[in-house]
């Protein structure tokens, strides 16, 4: 079954697609313009009734938080949003080895802290940072020598972090828990330029391989289960959305390609949804801690 396209937006850099099950919309960014969009699942294939909020770029990811707001990562700060998308608060610095260097993609871990992770935008040495931020500000660095941080996704108990470095085509995977630390990071995925990760209830994942144009289904254990094509080269964002979390919506990008190719490929910048017979997760809030949340229903249970 093919792509059906859900936004055709013409974004620079789509990312950090996600459900806001608070509103019944779905939120998305372009890194490069520093918009956040947010719109309804019947909304205007053109995009004509999202609303669009204006943040100073790149910004590169948004997530929920308590209170009905967001935090969001720009170059190298990260920051709380009220619920129409205005800055409330500086919230933490990280400072990067050098101007080559941004934010990139960020998600709430089961914990309620924000990871976010950075990309070297220059020719030198991998030197960007994966980091976590707590909604007290506090703010850690969970490991340093990545090319450009992508895909972020956990296990259900959150004793397992996975985290994708597309320079190098491989999707790591490590030990995690409640006290934030990041164990030794093996390769769990490889080969493939990996970009967006989201992880489906069943415990397999899709992940959007850039320049090649398709999405990859793995299972839990890394071995791929299928593979679907999406009409244009550069994919970056996946995640489940929709009321049931029933549908894959594909983010891409226009940028790094050149006019010729944007005349082949008309489409890139928008946004694709996929059929894939999978359900998703809803996402973790900032400042929630869900593994809590879940040990207290448990304890109600019995």
């Amino acid at each position: 079954m093919a792509a059906d396209l859900f936004r055709d937006t013409r974004g620079i850099l789509i990312e950090s697609i996600w459900w806001d099950a608070r509103t019944d919309e779905v939120v998305w960014v372009d890194i490069t313009a520093g918009t956040v969009h947010r719109g309804r699942w019947d909304g205007a294939v053109d995009g004509s009734d999202d609303r669009v909020i204006e943040l100073p770029p790149p910004v590169s990811a948004v997530q929920p938080a308590t209170g009905g707001g967001y935090v969001a990562a720009l170059k190298d700060r990260v920051v709380l949003l009220d619920a129409a998308g205005g800055i409330t608060r500086d919230l933490a610095a990280l400072p990067h080895r050098h101007d080559g260097i941004r934010l990139n993609e960020g998600k709430v871990d089961p914990f309620g802290r924000f990871v976010v992770g950075a990309m070297d935008l220059s020719a030198d040495d991998p030197d960007a940072g994966l980091y976590a931020v707590g909604a007290d500000g506090s703010a850690r660095t969970l490991r340093g020598g990545f090319g450009i941080t992508n895909g972020l996704e956990w296990n259900d108990d959150g004793s397992v972090m996975f985290v994708t470095d597309t320079m190098t085509r491989t999707v790591y995977r490590g030990a995690y828990g409640p006290d934030g630390d990041l164990g030794e990071l093996e390769p769990f995925l490889v080969g493939r330029m990996s970009d967006g990760l989201v992880r489906a209830a069943d415990g397999s994942f899709f992940n959007g391989i850039y320049g090649d144009g398709v999405v990859v289904h793995w299972g839990a254990d890394g071995g791929v289960l299928g593979e679907r094509t999406i009409p244009v080269p550069n994919v970056t964002s996946v995640a489940f959305a929709g009321p049931a979390l029933d549908v894959l919506l594909v983010g891409t990008a226009r940028e790094n390609l050149s006019e010729d190719a944007l005349s082949q490929h008309p489409l890139s910048g928008g946004i694709f949804r996929l059929d894939t017979g999978a359900t998703g997760l809803p996402v973790h809030t900032f400042g929630e801690d869900r593994t809590a949340s879940d040990d207290l229903h448990d304890s109600k249970e019995n």
